[in-house]
């Protein structure tokens, strides 16, 4: 496979100023979760007829709602109890048949939900206020300072002879025309290859600043390990990650090493990855500059693991998902419960 980086190739790493935070390649002892969160909300969501949730890509909390993201948008509020759907699902007008993305501008209430190209606001009362449909497709969204941010990846463009996936992030208007554009990484291979993960936390905004990472998951024998500050519509490497496993692929040469999130927190980083197809958690408490690397994430009061993501990383909130072992193993799965914790 011929690889070649146009925005971002490997001369980053010859900043020594870089700061670097090695991932080592044995675990910690388990971490209790109680040792390092202040609080601990658990919410057992309401399981009923025609509410079943699968996979859980997102969870948002807004004025006492929990908004919960599978192939949907289910509205919870904090007792656990439903209370309705985010819009409709289908392919016609004001529908979407999946979400890949969804945030909420926490000044105007306004719900902004991706599917693909098509981009579906909602206001404070769930109710459809406009769709629009965008010219590339919609990876990942977020809203900053009332502005919307959207992440695009194009898969299998044409540049010249070669073939490219090419990543960019746009600043939208009020018009939702481009503003801005920062251009992210362009691939060239030598076919087209689809790599990607279903859970996504792209930009993390705290207080210093806007921050970028998104993971290259097709296949090649090297890994994305830097996390980029966005300043002055310029990309800059702001901390690496140096795993001390390093990176190969296996026969059916799929990566034995795959960084697929860095959450940054004003007091913590993140990371989630697999290595040999088992799942990990790397915490790093920037107060203390202590990581700790754990198999699968932080362990309950229950003995078992649980996995942060980000709630508000500006107070360090985040949440994790439980599933509830069956009561009546001849009816749905119940719902899961939703931790939410505030880490010290």
């Amino acid at each position: 496979m011929i690889l070649t980086f146009l925005i971002l190739g490997c001369s980053e790493y010859q900043n020594t100023d870089l700061f670097s935070i090695t991932i080592p390649n044995k675990t910690d002892d388990p971490l209790i979760l109680s040792e390092m969160a202040i609080t601990d909300l658990k919410i057992q969501l309401e399981t009923k007829n025609g509410v079943f949730l699968g996979y859980i890509y997102n969870v948002k909390l807004h004025q006492n709602r929990l908004l919960v993201t599978d192939s949907r948008i289910s509205i919870f509020d904090l007792e656990g109890n439903f209370i309705q759907f985010l819009g409709k699902q289908g392919e016609g007008p004001g529908e979407y048949k999946r979400v890949n993305s969804m945030d909420i501008d926490e000044v105007t209430g306004r719900i902004y939900v991706s599917g693909y190209n098509k981009l579906l606001i909602y206001g404070p009362d769930f109710e459809l206020i406009e769709e629009k449909k965008l010219e590339y497709p919609i990876g990942y969204l977020k809203i900053l300072d009332g502005s919307l941010w959207i992440v695009s990846e194009e898969i299998g463009k044409k540049l010249g002879d070669d073939i490219t996936n090419e990543t960019n992030i746009y600043k939208l208007d009020n018009a939702f025309e481009i503003s801005d554009t920062i251009p992210f990484r362009t691939i060239v291979l030598d076919q087209i290859r689809i790599g990607g993960y279903n859970y996504r936390f792209w930009l993390s905004d705290i207080e210093d600043g806007l921050f970028m990472f998104m993971p290259v998951l097709t296949p090649e024998n090297m890994i994305r390990d830097t996390l980029y500050q966005i300043k002055d519509k310029i990309l800059k490497p702001a901390v690496r990650f140096n795993f001390e496993r390093p990176q190969s692929l296996d026969d059916r040469e799929y990566q034995t090493l795959l960084l697929y999130n860095i959450i940054n927190s004003s007091s913590y980083y993140v990371l989630e990855y697999a290595q040999d197809w088992k799942w990990f958690m790397f915490l790093y408490d920037k107060k203390n500059q202590t990581g700790y690397n754990l198999s699968e994430g932080l362990i309950d009061e229950e003995g078992d693991p649980v996995f942060l993501r980000p709630l508000d990383l500006k107070q360090d909130l985040f949440y994790y998902i439980k599933k509830k072992e069956f009561e009546d193993k001849s009816i749905e799965e119940q719902n899961p419960i939703i931790g939410i914790v505030k880490l010290k």
